[in-house]
């Protein structure tokens, strides 16, 4: 029967088949109406399909059965409504060929980064791969990896501490707590959109984080941090008085749930850079600035890894540049051939000095 959470009044469905599950919204607020829908539903599957599965059905179900209870629900929906502006949403999915896989990608990077068309070829690779081991769909084997083209070396773009004074000053008070929660802990903004108040431990001073890959870890909670939560008012909406960072909804003036990609919050980040004059520079970016502060204090890049959630220290070592600074530090002020008193720099030096050395020389 036709059920509602208590996120929305929409009649929700959720049905099996002939071992098949379908899952999704009636699009009603009307339980008559949403009973005739999922009846609807439920007769149309018991009718065989001679033609097998398609690319709409495949992304659709793929996200029903997955991907709508992950933080980056909203990207994954994004993403599959771009594969089927491109391809053939009525296309089975066993005709699909490298033919149509090259094709999209070569459509898409006409007008976007090589990542992002990576991105969609993945989230194609996980739809089908998942209708095929859950609905016993026959798919093709498809050469995704080789369609993906090479990705640049991720840049790491450090906000400095000047841009940080200027960045504040100009952001709006109700975000200060999320981007200094960013600063201090170095969590995505899925992450941060999606901590809720059961994941703070406040006796053992711990946080479970929600990661990309619908994985998890727990992160030590300090002080700042602890200051900036106990500060932070609850959600004056039901349905969102679970979450730990909400946003003041002008017009309603109720707390609600921060969209991550896009939206109120992403618009008023961008004209906060905007107006502090920074450039180039994402939200993403508070994590290298958290990456790059914490391996020059502690000078540990295990500890550094581990407080990102890495699972490669190969993946941490993009931050190694910081720990080069500190030895090239170290370096200049060394010297072994003057009783540890470094000697000056003649590349520096002018006038007489420096050419007394280099004739010398």
């Amino acid at each position: 029967m036709p059920f509602r959470t208590t996120k929305t009044d929409i009649w929700q469905y959720d049905i099996q088949v002939a071992g098949r599950r379908f899952r999704g919204s009636c699009g009603t607020k009307d339980y008559e109406a949403a009973k005739a829908i999922e009846a609807s539903i439920r007769a149309n599957a018991k009718t065989p399909k001679a033609s097998g599965h398609t690319l709409s059905e495949a992304l659709g179900t793929y996200y029903r059965d997955v991907a709508q209870d992950q933080p980056s629900a909203r990207v994954t929906a994004s993403q599959s409504r771009e594969l089927l502006r491109i391809m053939d949403g009525k296309m089975q999915i066993a005709k699909i060929t490298n033919a149509h896989v090259l094709g999209f990608a070569a459509k898409k990077r006409a007008t976007c980064a090589n990542a992002t068309v990576n991105r969609h070829l993945q989230l194609l690779g996980r739809a089908l791969r998942h209708m095929a081991r859950f609905y016993d769909a026959t798919v093709p084997d498809l050469e995704l990896r080789a369609a993906q083209a090479k990705e640049p070396k991720e840049r790491i773009r450090e906000l400095s501490f000047d841009e940080q004074s200027r960045l504040f000053e100009c952001l709006p008070t109700d975000m200060h707590p999320p981007v200094k929660f960013a600063l201090l802990t170095g969590a995505r903004v899925g992450t941060i959109c999606d901590l809720r108040w059961s994941d703070i431990d406040t006796e053992g001073c711990n946080m479970l984080f929600r990661l990309k890959g619908d994985s998890a870890m727990t992160f030590p909670m300090g002080r700042e941090v602890a200051a900036i939560l106990s500060a932070l008012p609850r959600s004056n909406v039901q349905a969102h008085r679970a979450l730990v960072f909400t946003r003041l909804d002008k017009h309603t003036l109720e707390r609600v749930r921060i969209v991550p990609h896009g939206g109120v919050f992403h618009a008023a980040w961008r004209k906060a850079l905007a107006d502090a004059d920074i450039e180039d520079f994402r939200f993403h970016d508070l994590r290298h600035t958290f990456a790059t502060r914490m391996l020059r204090q502690s000078r540990n890049i295990k500890l550094v890894s581990k407080l990102l959630g890495h699972t490669s220290i190969e993946t941490t070592s993009r931050y190694a540049h910081v720990l080069v600074d500190d030895m090239r530090s170290a370096i200049d002020d060394f010297s072994a051939l003057s009783g540890g008193v470094p000697q000056k720099n003649p590349q520096t030096m002018r006038g007489s000095t420096r050419q007394a050395i280099e004739k010398k020389g």
